[in-house]
């Protein structure tokens, strides 16, 4: 494989990710359309966490779209938005070049939503993000 514009070897295909994902995560529903992915999976980020189902898209050589949908996300007491989300919650779970279009979704993505998913339990109880990070900008997408 050669070298790309990404910065590292081709992207790999949907068809390529939804193999991966395939094997790591046999009980995700795994849909691929007109060169896009779509993911329905369930995480628990802890042994006491609760369940959440997400819905992840992606198109390459985008930035993959994760939400969660179930349950609705809350806010932290005192708190009028999410931490770390883009428009329409879509979560923001890594910074550029964090991930490139060359790296499998089910070694990166899936850990870091869940990893995202912790520490937003964390601030739920505590109202402070320990996740790290920044705040995306909102008019960025």
């Amino acid at each position: 494989m050669g070298k790309n514009r990404h910065g590292g070897q081709r992207p790999l295909t949907v068809a390529q990710q939804k193999y991966f994902l395939k094997l790591t995560f046999p009980g995700f529903r795994l849909v691929t359309e007109r060169n896009q992915l779509r993911c329905v999976g369930r995480l628990q980020p802890t042994a006491t966490s609760g369940r959440y189902t997400f819905e992840l898209v992606y198109k390459v050589p985008a930035r993959p779209n994760v939400r969660v949908i179930r349950p609705e996300l809350r806010l932290a007491e005192g708190h009028t938005k999410l931490p770390h989300v883009f428009p329409g919650n879509e979560l923001c779970l890594y910074m550029s070049p964090d991930w490139r279009p060359d790296q499998r979704i089910d070694q990166f993505i899936i850990p870091w939503i869940s990893l995202w998913l912790f520490f937003y339990e964390v601030w739920l109880a505590s109202g402070e993000w320990l996740g790290g990070g920044h705040e995306p900008d909102a008019r960025k997408k």
